[in-house]
């Protein structure tokens, strides 16, 4: 009897042990594919939580993956914009290029956005917050925390790589940290143009394009719904004045909320003369936006910028179905990188 008992409880201990070796202590890549984003349970030793400014608001929760070589950069990650019905965790935009930044032993860092928390979403909560400045707010938060409390085996210095929204987010950023700044990667996000001049040019190309209306099944222009929202330009400008005197979450144009796009268009110039670290701008030719990126360029390498432009002739906005072009900017951050240490 006493036989029996040994061996089921080594059993039962072996048994627990492979349980717990086989939980995930450290976040792992994954390139999903399908929407909506799978769950993820992320590993507690990879979630932290910091303070935000504002009264009684909740802690930004972020994500940092640690490399195993040491000293190490952190690659800071920005995501593209997020629209409605189709929220999800920053967790996903992480996992989806850590293997990348694991090669190039770099420390991999993401923040939520206000109302969001891995699986957890409060729809309302996100709306009432998401502006682009509080994305910056809240960046600027986590990374003066690091550099207070700088994680073990940091160096201090800070990588920057942002998607579509998050471009002009990097952009930002790789100016207020001139000195923890090594380099900055603009995937379709770079652009020299006010907001309200890059909207009105994204909706001459829906008008001209006349693609089919996901909410109601019909071409644009033949619904009555949304047509509306195609203005003249007399009609856009009164448009945009007017939200930007109601900067309410109660209504939107084209997916975004008036209070979003009221502080979109308040968006100041760059000041390019402070871009001082390599900067790579990625864009599409095929893009609404191409000229004003070609902008950024022409001004930022004027203002003697070190600026760097992948010019994607067959490319449009989704930068996730060109491996390619992904390829190649993580070659070039790994030269940038190795230059560094020299």
């Amino acid at each position: 009897m006493r036989i029996f008992q040994s061996i089921l409880a080594t059993v039962v201990f072996l048994c627990c042990f492979s349980a717990v070796a086989m939980e995930e202590t450290e976040i792992t890549p994954n390139k999903y594919v399908n929407r909506p984003a799978p769950l993820y349970e992320i590993p507690p030793s990879s979630r932290f939580m910091v303070k935000r400014e504002e009264m009684e608001a909740p802690e930004i929760v972020y994500y940092l993956t640690k490399p195993k070589i040491m000293p190490y950069a952190i690659a800071v990650l920005c995501e593209g914009s997020s629209v409605k019905g189709d929220l999800s965790s920053v967790i996903h935009f992480h996992r989806y290029f850590l293997k990348e930044f694991k090669g190039l032993d770099l420390g991999v860092l993401t923040i939520e956005q206000w109302g969001i928390d891995g699986n957890q979403i409060q729809d309302e909560v996100f709306w009432n917050h998401y502006t682009r400045t509080q994305r910056l707010k809240d960046h600027q938060t986590v990374i003066n925390h690091l550099k207070n409390e700088s994680p073990e085996g940091w160096n201090g210095k800070l990588v920057f790589l942002g998607c579509s929204e998050g471009g002009p987010l990097v952009t930002d950023l790789t100016i207020l940290y001139p000195e923890e700044t090594c380099a900055t990667i603009n995937w379709v996000g770079a652009g020299d143009w006010s907001w309200r001049e890059e909207l009105w040019g994204f909706l001459q190309v829906l008008w001209k394009e006349n693609p089919e209306c996901k909410d109601h099944q019909i071409k644009i222009g033949e619904c009555s719904i949304c047509s509306k929202d195609i203005l003249s330009r007399k009609e856009y400008d009164e448009r945009v004045d007017f939200i930007q005197n109601n900067p309410t979450t109660d209504n939107d144009f084209f997916g975004m909320t008036y209070f979003y796009l009221a502080d979109a268009f308040q968006k100041q110039p760059h000041d390019y003369k402070k871009i001082r670290t390599p900067f790579l701008v990625v864009a599409g030719a095929q893009e609404s936006n191409i000229q004003s990126c070609d902008e950024f360029v022409r001004k930022a390498m004027f203002a003697g910028a070190p600026i760097t432009y992948e010019r994607v002739e067959d490319m449009r906005h989704w930068i996730r179905q060109r491996p390619d072009v992904i390829e190649k900017s993580f070659k070039w951050l790994g030269e940038k990188l190795l230059m560094n240490e020299k």
